[in-house]
């Protein structure tokens, strides 16, 4: 249902009462405009929410919310279940002197889709509706809003638990209830409403205030349509676009995780590439005005002990429109996830297509390794620092019979086995493609990045994709177009790669009728050009269900909240010189093994171990590699990807696989098990059926949605992409993220996805389209240390020490892992941007199409500069005369002198 209502004059009398502190309990309180009884809670920071019972309580209640405004905007939320997840959610912002309402529900952490299981509705009450400078409020009658079961609490609860968000920004389109939501970044929480305290034998009179006919003097109807849906069968508005006067021989859509790599790789092989990204830069020396307080040279995306901690930071840039949380700037979820980096064992490519086997893959494997080895001890004094939970773990899978080791050395082993966590950091900041192969791209002439540039569809002809639409920061349109054989090649991830297709008239028509039907504007082919593929179908992610452990040993968790702006003084002293607490991620511990299912398959299960909460060990366990469930992927008229079919456990062995795995945790933790002094235990009311119920959530590690195969889904087939990654049905467009995998892995996706888009983009690079032109390639690309690590014979490119961070700052030396680039900020025009800047620590190649040297000369000594060693170098170890081969990394060693 849509509310739409007028503010009144005599209305603001209601918000010039004092603001109380923040509370955790509601207190007894009546409201000066309606003399409503409510019990109100103070929220945070002027957020208050009221609510009131019948005394007989069946579906309906009263609510208020009232919501500070923000310079940019605000929006409230309250959760009539507590949590986000799988609750009905009602939440309200103003749109100028309006109020604009809407029901939602959320299947995971990202954008809510509007609700439609049951019927409700809010009905405004005119005199407690309003919006001033400051506020506004919201007074309603919920009808039909207690539903029960998982959805709400129920009219029998004694004590309802609720839940509250706030927003200091407003939705996309503030005058749509449908809209994109930004981050809740203002702040949530729980709380219990005693049921009996709000109840009020006045309640019937109090509701029949409640109207959605135009109230007298301070109101207008809702506009009907159900629980906020729009009932138009129009498009939209449609926008004419201009023509970029630049054309490309490969364009890229999405600087993520995978499209960084896929766009450096093939520039290498000497293709003009444009690559598109549709959020702005993540670091400093790239073009972000983000620098945190204590050191604007830095970003909180660089500090690693901020990984998983950045979504509670105002304007960390996280997508709006996905079924999931994901990165909406340079380097995608790589530059705002945890920075889990674990080597995928040999077995996680046992189900993909010929041509995608270990053997096939290792190659990029190394040249990922060699760019990207991740590490198990980022602190440069060789310590691990706030180390109790790990050593509280260990101490009983060591009693098990657990094994200790180095993940990053051993990948094969997952049964059994527990690690130190593998992270995606280097020299004392997060690693990643956009740190690691950015500096490579912003050396060739031949790359050109544009930030802020938002993909809509590709442009083609039949099967021939022509060009790209987009949308630019200022919110015009352009057409880019492709040189003649040129290629598309498509990295947005797997929740947003689906969503170009279908606005492509790539897909299965319930999905592409919604987009020609939607609100979106998007014009899609006409429809005998549609292309049938099962996109979005074919779904998998990583069940997860965390594990809350109640520590014996006093303990006070790390404050990882504060790092942003307000650090520890000596933790930031260590931090500049490379070691400490902040060179960590959050996590403490990898842990795996394996159970046969009932049905005789063999699955996987992880655990990351970490500890954020004053006594208490958190394990978040994983079903991986192995599961069989699957879902589906949607879309919605406004243009959002939601979840239309969840992938966890809907197999019964997978459920059954995943239940014993928190059994054994279970009956651990419940007896002396533990060869330490510290112990641990979980609430003794929990069981595996109730947690599966109850806490069961997404791994956030999304595959499938384009699956790759050898049965092409426009042959009735299962697969979206063959396995040169071309969609299927088309001549010259690609996918290269996560949502080509056919297969998850045993650990976090990150390293996986990275080493698939190396194999890839040599494909992609080698690929002649039909009447195209394709250059000279050479037989591997190359495989060469990060700019950062690699030395050169100029003296005036002498690299830059990451030791010793600048004292004058306080804090790393930025330029050694994140070379300075002159022309990466973003920009609106129809040009796009100049990218004629070189890192400092590295040469640039001779030209900007010439191929990058291979790893092993063909010769019995390795040049100067050359690689000379490195897990999976089969190359000649002797150096030229007068050179040595120097250890960079375990992937890599280079002739030196």
């Amino acid at each position: 249902m849509r509310s739409t209502i007028v503010g009144s004059a005599v209305a603001l009398l209601g918000l010039s009462r004092a603001v109380m502190a923040a509370s955790t309990t509601p207190v007894a309180y009546t409201d000066p405009n309606t003399d409503i009884d409510f019990q109100q809670l103070d929220a945070t920071d002027g957020m208050t929410i009221g609510i009131a019972f019948p005394k007989k309580i069946e579906s309906d209640f009263i609510g208020q919310l009232v919501i500070p405004i923000a310079e940019t905007g605000a929006w409230g939320a309250l959760s009539l279940g507590g949590g986000m997840l799988n609750h009905l959610l009602l939440i309200a912002w103003a749109n100028g002197k309006e109020v604009v309402s809407t029901f939602r529900t959320a299947g995971a952490y990202a954008n809510p889709a509007v609700y439609d299981a049951t019927k409700v509705s809010a009905l405004p009450i005119a005199n407690g509706t309003f919006v001033n400078s400051t506020h506004f409020s919201y007074t309603f009658l919920c009808q039909g809003c207690i539903v029960g079961g998982d959805t709400t609490f129920a009219n029998t609860d004694a004590n309802p638990v609720l839940g509250w968000a706030l927003s200091a920004e407003n939705p996309t389109t503030p005058s749509d209830p449908a809209s994109e939501l930004p981050y809740h970044a203002a702040g949530f929480g729980l709380y219990g409403q005693p049921a009996a305290a709000a109840q009020s034998a006045q309640f019937e009179t109090w509701a029949s205030w409640a109207s959605a006919a135009p109230a007298t003097g301070n109101g207008t109807a809702p506009i009907s349509g159900g629980n906020s849906t729009d009932t138009s069968t129009g498009n939209g508005t449609t926008v004419v676009p201009t023509i970029s006067n630049s054309t490309y021989d490969v364009i890229v859509a999405g600087g993520g995780t995978a499209g960084i790599i896929a766009a450096e790789r093939i520039a290498e092989a000497g293709l003009s590439v444009l690559l598109i990204e549709r959020g702005p830069a993540n670091t400093v020396a790239l073009g972000s005005k983000e620098g945190l307080e204590w050191n604007n040279t830095l970003t909180p995306y660089d500090v690693p002990a901020l990984g998983s901690s950045l979504s509670a930071i105002p304007g960390t840039k996280i997508c709006s429109d996905t079924a999931s949380m994901a990165g909406c700037l340079l380097g995608g979820s790589s530059s705002i996830n945890g920075e889990n980096f674990i080597h995928p064992p040999e077995h996680d490519f046992e189900n993909w297509p010929a041509g995608w086997s270990w053997n096939d893959m290792s190659e990029a494997a190394d040249r990922l390794y060699s760019r990207n080895p991740g590490t198990t001890q980022p602190s440069a004094d060789g310590k691990h620092y706030d180390d109790m939970a790990y050593t509280t773990v260990a101490s009983y899978l060591k009693k098990q019979g657990w094994t200790e080791l180095d993940s990053i050395k051993t990948p094969n082993e997952k049964r059994m086995v527990y690690s130190r966590p593998a992270w995606s950091i280097s020299k004392n900041m997060r690693a990643g493609p956009a740190r690691t192969y950015m500096p490579f791209a912003k050396e060739l002439d031949n790359f050109t990045l544009k930030l802020e540039t938002k993909v809509i569809q590709v442009k083609r002809t039949g099967s021939t994709v022509t060009g790209v639409l987009v949308q630019l920061a200022d919110g015009s349109q352009q057409i880019i177009n492709l040189k003649q054989g040129g290629k598309i090649v498509l990295a947005s991830g797997a929740l947003s790669t689906p969503r170009i297709l279908w606005n492509s008239g790539i897909g299965k028509s319930d999905a592409l009728k919604i987009v020609q039907t939607g609100t979106t504007g998007v014009q899609l082919p006409k429809e005998a050009d549609w292309i049938d593929l099962p996109v979005g179908h074919g779904l998998k992610d990583h069940a997860q269900a965390p594990l809350q452990f109640k520590t014996s040993a006093p303990y006070s968790a790390y404050k990882f909240n504060d790092i942003a702006t307000d650090p520890v003084e000596l933790d930031v002293d260590l931090y500049k010189q490379g070691s400490g607490v902040l060179t960590q991620a959050a996590q403490r511990m990898h842990l795996w093994t394996s159970v046969n299912g009932t049905d005789g398959k063999e699955r996987f299960l992880q655990g990351t171990v970490s500890s954020m909460k004053d006594g208490t060990v958190t394990v978040k366990t994983f079903l991986t590699h192995g599961t069989t469930s699957t879902g589906e992927l949607g879309i919605t008229a406004g243009g959002n990807t939601v979840l239309k079919v969840k992938p966890w456990l809907t197999d019964a062995a997978d459920k059954e696989a995943f239940a014993g795995f928190l059994q054994w945790w279970m009956d651990l933790t419940s007896k002396g098990n533990s060869t330490g002094n510290a112990t641990m235990a979980l609430d003794a009311s929990l069981t595996p059926e109730s947690i599966l119920s109850e806490s069961l959530i997404s791994g956030d590690h999304w595959v499938g949605t384009t699956k790759m195969g050898t049965d092409g889904g426009n042959a009735n087939g299962t697969s979206v992409v063959d396995t040169n990654t071309k969609v299927y049905g088309t001549d010259n467009l690609f996918v290269v993220d996560a949502s080509i995998h056919p297969d998850l892995p045993t650990g976090n996706t990150q390293a996986i996805i990275m080493i698939v888009a190396e194999h890839a983009a040599k494909k992609i690079a080698a690929f002649k389209v039909a009447n195209g032109t394709t250059p000279a390639l050479p037989s591997t690309p190359s495989a060469s240390a990060t700019p950062e690590e690699v030395a050169t014979p100029s003296s005036s490119a002498t690299p830059v020490s990451s030791a010793a961070p600048s004292s004058a700052t306080g804090a790393p030396v930025v330029s050694s892992a994140a070379p300075a680039v002159s022309s990466a900020a973003p920009v609106s025009s129809a040009a796009p941007i100049a990218t004629s800047a070189a890192p400092v620590e590295s040469a640039a190649p001779t030209s900007a199409a010439s191929a990058p040297a291979p790893s092993a000369p063909a010769s019995s000594t390795v040049e100067a500069y050359g690689r000379c060693g490195g897990i999976g170098y089969t190359g000649s170890t002797q150096c030229a005369n007068g050179w040595s081969c120097k250890k960079q990394n375990d992937w890599y060693s280079q002739c030196l002198q």
